[in-house]
């Protein structure tokens, strides 16, 4: 898909197709020069800036003729960029989604990008159920952690050798498993809703607000299922040896993201229901 306002930035950056290609939608500041942009700014949680050699990152335009600043995007290389590493969380360590930082560098024309047409390939929905995906994914794996685990250790209860004979523990994990089998049924849903719109088509405002409401149902259920696995698990699933406590440490950072607001979505889809406004937040 081109996505440049020539072919020039698209064959720049994506020559090799193991090319790493990192972005921020924090925006900086752009001047406008003979042949191209000088931007600057500091562009924070550009997750895989540390491996990429081009950058997508947002700027302000200047206005003219009175008109407010307009927002553009553009194709920059990380050497010309700095990284400052002030990315230090709980979790999603593995992402260094550090900020890039860059004082008047010189992007030429043909590396700016046609914003209008990234937005007509590219939905928000789309973006948060991509998002999404791996966060699914470490709650699986939590779950496969205490799989194991529970046929190995023993139970509290004399009268069960192991806590996989125990009622109440398969109870509890099969609980947790389909909270973890539901959202992934949302999260496919999702995407075959998003796959099956043509190109250009843009869904309605309320079918976006019910899509993103199941989302959100999707991050609660994972979220709710992490915590039921760590109550199976016991004290040592928290150990910093142990793969669940950095699923559970990655899922609880990672489903903070903007994407997954809970109480904007719930906002947006309320005033739909009842009409009172027909695109609540910039979200849907």
């Amino acid at each position: 898909m081109q996505i440049g306002t020539s072919d020039e930035a698209y064959a720049d950056a994506f020559r090799d197709v193991d090319s790493v290609v990192c972005s921020s939608a924090r925006p900086g500041t752009a001047v406008r020069e003979p042949g191209g942009l000088r931007i600057s700014g500091r562009w924070s949680y550009a997750s895989g800036c540390e491996l990429a050699e081009w950058a997508i990152v947002s700027v302000r335009l200047p206005g003219e003729g009175g008109r407010p600043p307009q927002p553009a995007a553009v194709f920059a290389r990380t050497r010309d960029l700095t990284i400052d590493r002030d990315w230090h969380m709980a979790g999603l360590c593995g992402t260094g989604s550090h900020t890039l930082v860059g004082d008047d560098v010189w992007i030429p024309d043909s590396h700016r990008l046609d914003l209008p047409r990234i937005a007509a390939a590219l939905s928000n929905i789309a973006i948060a159920v991509g998002l999404f995906a791996p966060l699914w994914g470490a709650a699986r794996g939590a779950l496969d952690v205490v799989v194991d685990v529970l046929a190995k250790r023993t139970s509290p209860n004399p009268a069960h050798p192991t806590l996989a004979d125990s009622p109440g523990a398969r109870r509890n994990l099969a609980v947790a498993a389909h909270k973890i089998d539901t959202a992934e049924r949302r999260m496919l849903g999702i995407a075959a809703a998003v796959d099956a719109t043509q190109p250009g088509e843009v869904l309605v405002a309320k079918e976006r607000a019910r899509l993103r409401m199941d989302l959100i149902a999707a991050v609660r259920e994972c979220r709710s299922a992490l915590e039921d696995l760590l109550d199976l698990h016991g004290s040592t699933g928290l150990d910093s040896s142990n793969p669940l406590q950095r699923y559970w440490r990655d899922f609880a950072v990672g489903s903070r993201h903007v994407q997954f607001t809970s109480h904007v979505v719930e906002e947006d889809y309320g005033v739909l229901l009842l009409g009172i406004d027909e695109a609540p937040s910039g979200m849907l």
